[in-house]
């Protein structure tokens, strides 16, 4: 009984009447709200059957079935005018009269102009009403027109009979569905009225009930207290949260079950003991006994009736388990006892623990795809700068119209194989807000021609034939941003042509009307006849990863990216972008572009490389050997001096003792990366801190490019290396020094974009052993000893991973960075499954993963003897030792 008391003591709101007073009002409440409804539902029923009324008076239906029967009267007045030529024509102008006052009532009735909702109701209504509109003129005219005019009526008139019945039969119809729909609605009413009524009497009676309990109640007030004391005794014994009783001694007075199996303790063992004792753990207890004094005190600061705490309790075999405690104290007879509600919190804090292990997964998975994106970026980026590279110096080497034409071909295919590789890095510049514009003056006629040219093989492909043409005046120079129009429009001619089988693909551009003098909006159509669009997926076409069923979107190679970033770049364009499609017709897939009119250069403005510029001095920092080599070959061809080292440190070294005009510096590279050897240049005394240092890299990511600036890089040089951008900097670090530094994303060269086409790699199909046509590329854009010595020591470097795999005592931090030098080398000389694998292999040390580098390792000295041969076999005279 101790524990009654404590909580008749504690709480002793249970002694008054308080809550009765709030059931009383309650009630009160609920009968106001309950009349209330009643009264809206009662003006309901009286305002459908007002409606009723009004319907009924307008006699609907017999208008309607009235309508059929004055058109049988005029058509068959009609026909006796027409038999008999003497007949009098009143009759018929009757007929006539009676039948249009009905269609005009009918036009003119509210109640009619609700059947608007039925077409074929609407139909046949506007067509005899064009009939009417159409003869008044002759009914109302001379009987000599009339007359003359009776075979043309009857011709006009022949659809009267089945419109008019088609209004008779829909309108019926839909009056008699709206008949049973209000009805259903009337007697839903009444129901919901009948409903309100109960229980409006329900709550009457309650509230009588309860009137009477209240006068009864008062006289059995300290029965009612000791039965809700014994409820609530019970309610504690039975709660799933922990009760205890503790007296100022911390004597356990009472222990519900749910403490009992929480401890791990019977009551009648600990019953009168210490719960400081067993309950808490022994570097704890002199803490919290000081704690239950500052309680029994009643302390200002005191814990007791503040909400729950946090502490570890411990069970009866010794372990510690986290508890939340709210603490209350009631006055027993002459002492202050302390209630404690304890709830074992073990599943939270594990819930919690598991919470932050997964948003620490998430954000690492996070990082993963960063250094994912970044690696690849590097990594397949790097053999391309061999293939363009190549082709800036055979372009040099005074070749025909026809090879020439070839040349730019295979450069404007190698930048659109770039933007393959750059797809998602395009996502990832959007998700970080990089969306700058390069607005510069545009030749749209140009820039059509090259895309036809550079796509036409992809169509002949598909037996398709891919043309352009201008719509209307063309409208050529403009101030845009070329790579941006060129990526939309490659996206759109990319679709066209893996979704167009034997047909033709047209590209339109057009210059559209506009009351705004300064821009001109331009409107770009890519039109094809093939399979089409679903029109149940038009909706979604451009939306990231989304791709079309099998018929449409399933074609090898769609990432179902390019659409969404085309509708980005239109947007950030100022257009709009859209596509009508008829499945197994074709699509036009279009945008629109608020073009400012541009000027065409003169041949004074077009830029030309300086003939007067002094040689400048390069240091080119790169630990690939066949990019180094194409670099300093572009170079000096140039007429500049150059020097190649490896890595960091002895570009730092060099840095120390050479003066420089300009630093071209890789990022990744083995002893010190180009990050750590810009900072140590720039905090030296050497001559070189403040050298232009252009980042050399093929990783683009909107993050990478702040953190070269911030560690003292002054620009941004992509790979692989696009010449017309480098000639565009040397001139730069020759006319301006480092007083200028440029914006990162300035000097770029090219703009990298993406298309929806394939992927360099397809994971559906096989790799490629060898890649003939980049090892022929890369060779013919080499001298022969130059080539011969770059693929003996590829070979060798092979041989070298080859034995630190199969060694007994393999170092694998070593094997790992070997991976890592060869992957870049492999993909220049054509050796695609071999760069996949050595790719994957270092995706994998990069993410810690052991588990997957090591699998990929027992794939490799198979694959590298295979690839060997097939390079042997195309060069003889490497050495097969």
């Amino acid at each position: 009984m101790s524990l009654q008391r404590g909580i008749k003591d504690a709480f002793p709101q249970f002694q008054t009447s308080k809550w009765r007073r709030v059931f009383g009002a309650t009630l009160v409440a609920c009968a106001a709200a309950l009349s209330v409804v009643a009264a809206f539902t009662a003006y309901e029923v009286l305002t459908n059957f007002r409606e009723f009324r009004t319907e009924a008076s307008d006699n609907i239906e017999w208008s309607l079935a009235q309508t059929e029967l004055e058109t049988r009267d005029f058509t068959a007045a009609l026909e006796t005018a027409m038999l008999d030529p003497e007949d009098d024509l009143d009759r018929l102008r009757l007929r006539y009269d009676i039948f249009y006052s009905r269609i005009l009532t009918m036009l003119n009735s509210p109640n009619y102009q609700r059947l608007n909702v039925t077409p074929e109701f609407e139909g046949a209504l506007q067509r005899v009403r064009r009939f009417l509109d159409s003869s008044v003129a002759l009914i109302d005219g001379p009987d000599a027109d009339l007359r003359a005019a009776l075979p043309l009526l009857a011709e006009q008139s022949g659809h009267l009979r089945n419109d008019t019945r088609t209004l008779s039969l829909k309108g019926l119809t839909y009056f008699a569905e709206h008949a049973d729909d209000r009805r259903e609605r009337v007697t839903g009413t009444l129901l919901r009225l009948t409903f309100s009524a109960v229980l409006l009497v329900a709550a009457l009676v309650a509230l009588i009930i309860h009137v009477f309990s209240l006068y009864r109640r008062t006289h059995e007030h300290n029965q009612a207290i000791e039965q809700a004391n014994d409820r609530m005794n019970t309610i504690l014994t039975a709660s799933f949260d922990g009760v205890m009783v503790i007296d100022s001694a911390a004597r356990v007075l009472e222990f519900n079950k749910a403490c009992e199996v929480m401890f791990q303790h019977h009551f009648e063992d600990i019953k009168g003991r210490n719960f400081l004792d067993f309950g808490v753990a022994a570097d704890k207890r002199a803490q919290h006994a000081k704690a239950l004094e500052r309680i029994i005190a009643q302390q200002a600061n005191h814990v007791a009736g503040t909400g729950p705490i946090r502490m570890d309790a411990q069970r009866g075999d010794g372990t510690l388990f986290p508890v939340e405690v709210s603490l209350e104290t009631a006055q027993e007879d002459d002492r202050i006892i302390v209630i404690a509600f304890i709830h074992d919190i073990s599943d939270r804090i594990a819930a919690e623990h598991e919470l932050v292990r997964a948003r620490d997964s998430a954000l690492a998975g996070e990082k993963a795809k960063a250094e994912f994106l970044t690696v690849m970026s590097h990594e397949i980026r790097t053999p391309l700068n061999g293939l363009l590279g190549n082709l800036s110096l055979l372009n040099d080497t005074a070749p025909d119209d026809t090879q020439l034409r070839y040349i730019r071909n295979m450069e404007i295919s190698g930048r659109v194989l770039m933007r393959h590789v750059d797809t998602v890095l395009n996502i990832a510049r959007y998700e970080a807000g990089v969306t700058a514009v390069s607005v510069a003056d545009t030749d749209l006629t140009m820039m059509l021609q090259e895309l036809v040219d550079s796509q036409l093989s992809a169509a002949t492909a598909h037996g398709s034939a891919l043309s352009w043409r201008w719509e209307g005046t063309p409208f050529p120079w403009v101030r845009t941003d070329r790579a941006a129009v060129e990526q939309v429009l490659l996206n759109l001619i990319g679709n066209a042509i893996k979704f167009t089988e034997n047909g033709a693909i047209t590209i339109e551009a057009e210059a559209l009307p506009d009351d705004d003098h300064t821009m001109t909006l331009v409107e770009f159509r890519v039109i094809d006849n093939g399979v089409g669009i679903a029109e149940d997926r038009i909706a979604r076409v451009f939306e990231d990863f989304v791709t079309n069923d099998s018929t449409y979107g399933r074609v090898p190679g769609g990432t179902g990216l390019g659409l969404g970033i085309a509708s980005r770049i239109v947007k950030t364009l100022g257009g709009d972008i859209g596509v009508e499609s008829t499945q197994g017709v074709g699509s036009v897939f279009w945008f629109r572009l608020p073009l400012e009119k541009g000027d065409r250069p003169s041949e004074a403005t077009v830029p030309t490389p300086s003939t007067d510029q002094m040689p400048l001095n390069i240091l080119v920092v790169e630990d690939n050997i066949i990019n180094c080599e194409l670099t300093e070959e572009i170079l000096i061809n140039e007429g500049n001096t150059a020097t190649c080292v490896n890595n960091g440190l002895e570009a730092l070294e060099y840095a120390k003792v050479h003066k420089y005009d300009l630093i071209l510096m890789d990022i990744s590279m083995p002893v010190m990366d180009g990050l750590q050897a810009t900072v140590a240049i720039r905090n030296s005394d050497g001559p070189n801190t403040d050298t232009p240092i252009i980042a050399f890299s093929a990783n683009i990511l909107p993050a990478e490019r702040e953190r070269l600036l911030a560690h003292g890089m002054d620009g941004f040089l992509a790979k692989p290396l696009n010449r017309t951008a480098l000639q565009e900097r040397l001139q730069q670090a020759y006319a301006d020094g480092r007083d200028h530094p440029q914006d990162l994303d300035d000097i770029t060269g090219e703009t990298v974009h993406t298309d929806e086409t394939e992927d360099i790699f397809d994971t559906n199909s096989p790799y490629p052993l060898l890649d003939i046509l980049a090892f022929q590329n890369n060779r013919t854009g080499l001298p022969d000893a130059t080539f011969q010595r770059l693929l003996s020591r590829f070979v060798d470097e092979g041989d070298a991973l080859n034995a630190a795999i199969t060694a007994p005592y393999r170092n694998s931090s070593k094997v790992a960075r070997m991976c890592h030098d060869l992957a870049g080398a492999s993909a220049v000389f054509g050796a695609r499954a071999y760069h996949e694998r050595l790719i994957t292999a270092d995706t994998a040390t990069k993410q810690n993963d052991t588990a997957a580098f090591e699998n990929e390792l027992t794939t490799l000295p198979a694959l590298w003897r295979k690839t060997r041969a097939a390079l042997i076999a195309q060069v003889p005279a490497v050495s097969d030792g």
